[in-house]
């Protein structure tokens, strides 16, 4: 196969661009395009997309100037060029929506993993789902079914419709589908369908006061001692008493990451990518282009040398900022979203929206108590 390094030397900036660079990206361009047949657009292998959204010829060509190519993307797979006979399974993609991109991967993966071994109880059930759901919701459509009932579920979402609503809409879209669809008839049977793919979420209670968090030792308590704080709200019950209701003053909300991690690790071409800060190559090596280069990086390496020799250890990052989540117009409020960012995978899909995982939700500013909201998130850092 030819050397293909030009991709990513032969562009330094969107200003300073090689001939070859140029040459080459246009002879790219031509063939990913000769191959289409009834289309206008395909796969685009720019940073910014990563081969996960679709462009034409002429989006694809300023993509490709303005951000350059995908990393690692020497082997064309996604433009006509075959990978170990995988080139079928990687296209498994249902088009209409980014976010069901690499379910046919992991489908790909699990048959072929499952004549060697047999997968944990979690990822069996999570495949097992998939492999249902990828089923036509009927004979005469493309739409599968974990489509349809994602669909389904975000106008429920974006119009609050109640459970009974719901269901009468269900009942109504069954009864002009033809005979044999494969809709669920209820609520019910559609979360029951959508239960393997639901993360772990959890609701903690806190100290007003921010002290701290209603968990371990504190689980069953009603007040903190030391500052005197109700873990619910509470009224005047008429006698001069203060009667608690069944309301928490303040809630955490805390989605665990580890699980989101280990789904990285469920389709091949993902767990490729989490190696990637060890086994990637880099076509400049005076230039810092993944936290892997950098110093603290280095540093905590050498200190830790049992993590450093397993490439599928993952290092996170975290971050955080509060903003207003009803505008500035509404009255002041502000919430403290953080989120947890695995830095294992390659620079160009480092930061694409679906590897940056919401993990924690703190009410109001935490002021000087981060370190008690983020105390579930610790200790999941500490196990894992």
């Amino acid at each position: 196969m030819e050397d293909r390094q030009w991709m990513y030397t032969g562009r330094s900036s969107q200003n300073s661009l090689t001939d070859e660079w140029i040459n080459k990206t246009d002879a790219f361009l031509e063939r990913a395009f000769a191959r289409i047949k009834g289309g206008r657009d395909t796969w685009c292998p720019c940073s910014k997309c990563g081969n996960l959204r679709r462009q034409t010829k002429l989006e694809m060509g300023k993509h490709l100037v303005r951000h350059g190519f995908t990393s690692d993307y020497t082997i064309w797979i996604y433009h006509g060029e075959v990978d170990r006979g995988r080139d079928e399974a990687i296209r498994q993609r249902i088009e209409q929506y980014d976010d069901d991109a690499g379910v046919g991967d992991m489908l790909d993966d699990y048959h072929e993993g499952r004549r060697e071994e047999e997968p944990e109880a979690t990822a069996k059930a999570y495949y097992d789902m998939l492999c249902a759901a990828q089923q036509p919701l009927h004979g005469h459509t493309k739409v599968s079914q974990l489509d349809a009932i994602a669909r389904l579920m975000a106008v429920k979402s974006q119009f609050s419709l109640s459970r009974n609503a719901f269901d009468i809409m269900l009942t109504v879209f069954g009864s002009l589908l033809p005979e044999g669809h494969i809709l669920p008839k209820s609520m019910y049977e559609a979360q029951k369908l959508l239960h393997a793919l639901k993360m772990p979420y959890e609701q903690i209670h806190a100290c007003t006061k921010g002290c701290i968090l209603f968990r371990k030792e504190y689980a069953e308590a009603k007040y903190y001692i030391k500052c005197e704080s109700s873990r619910f709200l509470e009224v005047d019950s008429g006698d001069g008493q203060k009667k608690q209701l069944a309301i928490p003053v303040k809630i955490l909300r805390y989605l665990p990451f580890i699980p989101r991690i280990q789904r990285l690790y469920m389709c091949e071409e993902s767990a490729k990518q989490m190696t990637w800060h060890k086994t990637g190559r880099r076509y400049n090596a005076e230039k810092l282009v993944h936290p892997s280069d950098g110093e603290a990086w280095t540093k905590f390496d050498a200190i830790y040398h049992e993590k450093d020799r397993e490439a599928r250890n993952v290092r996170v990052a975290l971050a955080t900022d509060g903003f207003n989540p009803y505008g500035m117009a509404a009255a002041p409020y502000t919430c403290w979203p953080m989120f947890v960012i695995p830095l294992n995978l390659p620079p160009g899909v480092l930061f694409q929206r679906q590897n940056i995982f919401l993990s924690l939700i703190i009410p109001e500013h935490p002021g000087n108590n981060m370190s008690v909201y983020m105390e579930p998130l610790i200790d999941d850092l500490v196990r894992a």
